[in-house]
C-alpha cells in the first residue's frame, strides 16, 4: 500500500514535468551468484519503470540500472558469518531517485 502511494506520487511528478528524469537503482541481497544477482537487480529496477509506465510515465523520463548485491544497505551476514536475514531482506530493494 505504501509503496504503491509512492509510486503513484512519483508518477504525478514525471507527469506534470516530462522533461523530469528518473533513475531507478536495484539490488539484491548476497544470495545467489553474482551473475544471478546482477540480472535479479536488473528485473527489479525493470519492474519498477513498467510501473511508472502503466501510470502514464513516458518511457524517456526512466533510468534504470542493476547493482547486484555491490551496494548493500546492511550487512548479508553477521561478523561471526551466520546468515543476517534482516540485513539481507533490506538489501533487497529499488532505489528511486529524481533529477530536480
Amino acid at each position: 500500500a505504501r509503496s504503491a502511494r509512492q509510486l503513484r506520487i512519483v508518477a504525478d511528478i514525471l507527469r506534470a514535468d516530462p522533461a523530469r528524469k528518473i533513475h531507478i537503482n536495484g539490488h539484491a541481497d548476497a544470495l545467489g551468484t553474482d551473475d544471478y544477482n546482477a540480472a535479479l537487480s536488473d528485473k527489479r529496477s525493470r519492474a519498477v519503470r513498467e510501473a511508472l509506465i502503466q501510470h502514464g510515465v513516458s518511457p524517456d523520463q526512466i533510468v534504470t540500472k542493476g547493482f547486484g548485491e555491490a551496494m548493500p544497505r546492511r550487512p548479508n551476514f553477521n561478523p561471526d558469518g551466520t546468515d543476517n536475514p534482516g540485513g539481507r531482506s533490506q538489501n533487497r530493494r529499488a532505489e528511486v531517485y529524481l533529477d530536480f
